[in-house]
């Protein structure tokens, strides 16, 4: 299947990565998630199957490989329940920004998990929360992001592929994620 369309939803703004605000400026942490939905957006761009790429945000990046769907305040669920039935019974792949070690494999390996099984699901390492969705089946399915969002997700399809790699599973959001990734050349902090 060559036809999906990939969302990245974005977080923009003063809470940009805000449990990173003991160990970054404002700044600093809007920078790196600039970075990091960069990455996120340059893996994508490798992907053949994906036909179309959205950048799901309060405000418009210019100079990307996408397109931009205006985050309107619906809260980051309601967005993307939004942003489904716009697309209708399209193949659509949710992939948080926040991924900075995504590879095109990943990517690749999450797509091809749908077959036969219509779902796949990207659960972060700590097995609770939800990094990515891929749908291809157009049946009904609600987004459940949030705190143990991996459970509500498997609940409503339980026959969902689980696709586990390092790329897909490693999210940064606590001063720990930030220490592991700095230490481990995934991402580079300004001098």
């Amino acid at each position: 299947m060559n036809d999906w369309i990939a969302v990245v939803p974005w977080k923009q703004g003063k809470k940009t990565k805000s449990r990173l605000s003991l160990s970054l400026s404002e700044g600093e942490r809007q920078a790196l998630a600039h970075t990091m939905a960069a990455h996120v957006v340059g893996c994508l761009a490798g992907v053949k199957a994906i036909s179309s790429t959205f950048v799901l945000a309060p405000a418009s990046v210019e100079d990307w490989p996408v397109q931009w769907l205006c985050d309107s305040g619906l809260g980051l669920n309601g967005e993307l329940n939004r942003v489904r039935e716009y697309f209708g019974g399209r193949p659509l792949l949710v992939i948080h920004a926040d991924l900075p070690a995504l590879g095109c494999a990943d990517v690749n390996a999450l797509l091809a998990a749908t077959q036969g099984r219509g779902l796949a699901f990207a659960p972060d390492r700590h097995g609770k929360g939800t990094n990515a969705i891929a749908l291809a089946d157009p049946g009904p399915f609600t987004f459940a992001f949030g705190s143990g969002s991996l459970a509500r997700h498997q609940a409503q399809s339980p026959g969902a592929a689980i696709v586990e790699s390092a790329g897909l599973s490693f999210d940064l959001d606590t001063p720990a994620d930030l220490e592991h990734a700095v230490s481990g050349r995934l991402i580079r902090l300004a001098a």
